[in-house]
């Protein structure tokens, strides 16, 4: 079984994000960040660029001319939507290949972090919440841990099942009674490792225990409810996806009725169909958007 020393040595082994998702991070929590800020980061790191423009000319936005540069992308779409995307080319390297560990064959963990992330920031702009890309980037990286965590799961896959059928508790419970911590424990450990904004490690902390915490009940609560109607739609699911129960308590907390939840519901099934730019293809070890 693994020590926790072995754990930690893994965490500090995971290639961080990059340093620009790291710039665009900060600006999370920094009220005064404004248009040229954000395209001031983007544009001095050309792939960048490139993929974000590739994004902004897309028909999933149907804008009614060509964008040419980083400002002009934020000043279209907006400093929130370019933060997400700026997010999502950054972050998806980690997500690539199977997680056997979680019964997750190559692109489903990817899928359903982006898909949560998705749905996650629609709920926060329903509700009215300023901190819609912070809300964003945790679902998108709220099973972090997982990739981490992953060959310790998979040696141990019929233990932890065993305990989750026979005691009826839940995948990352069982995890904690064979290997002595949960992939939400690690992903703690790797938010705290890169340095992420306080409120984006509650958010990945809590998110499967909402009501729990502190500082970050309304955002974590948002990211617990995406996360269930991942679930529902059957997104990015694993052998642990079954334990997880989705606490009603939440969606009455946030005040959203089945409508509303519904209506992001059938945008998410609409985006899985047609946004061919959030499907990624591994080739020749790269990564690439299909066209």
């Amino acid at each position: 079984m693994p020590t926790i020393e072995s754990v930690i040595e893994a965490v500090d082994h995971l290639k961080p994000i990059s340093d620009i998702a790291g710039k665009v991070l900060s600006l999370l929590d920094d009220p005064d960040c404004g248009v040229s800020d954000l395209s001031d980061i983007i544009r001095h790191e050309p792939a960048l660029t490139a993929n974000l423009l590739k994004l902004a000319n897309s028909a999933y936005y149907g804008l009614p001319g060509k964008i040419n540069d980083a400002k002009q992308a934020v000043v279209y779409l907006g400093m929130s939507q370019v933060v997400d995307l700026v997010l999502l080319v950054s972050c998806s390297g980690h997500f690539s290949g199977a997680h056997e560990g979680y019964g997750l064959e190559a692109g489903e963990l990817w899928k359903g972090a982006v898909s949560g992330a998705i749905m996650a920031g629609d709920l926060a702009r329903i509700k009215g919440l300023k901190q819609c890309s912070l809300i964003f980037t945790g679902a998108l990286l709220r099973d972090i841990g997982k990739v981490v965590l992953d060959q310790h799961t998979h040696s141990a896959a019929e233990k932890i099942m065993h305990r989750v059928v026979t005691q009826s508790i839940t995948f990352a419970e069982a995890e904690r009674q064979v290997l002595g911590f949960d992939h939400i424990q690690v992903g703690a450990m790797v938010a705290d490792k890169w340095h992420f904004p306080d409120s984006l490690q509650c958010i990945i902390k809590y998110y499967h225990t909402p009501l729990k915490a502190k500082g970050c009940f309304s955002e974590a609560s948002i990211v617990h409810l995406a996360d269930a109607m991942c679930r529902k739609m059957e997104i990015g699911m694993g052998v642990d996806s079954p334990s997880y129960p989705e606490d009603e308590r939440v969606a009455l907390s946030l005040g959203l009725d089945d409508s509303r939840i519904q209506g992001v519901t059938i945008s998410a099934r609409k985006w899985s169909v047609s946004m061919c730019f959030l499907i990624w293809n591994r080739c020749q070890g790269s990564w690439r958007f299909y066209d």
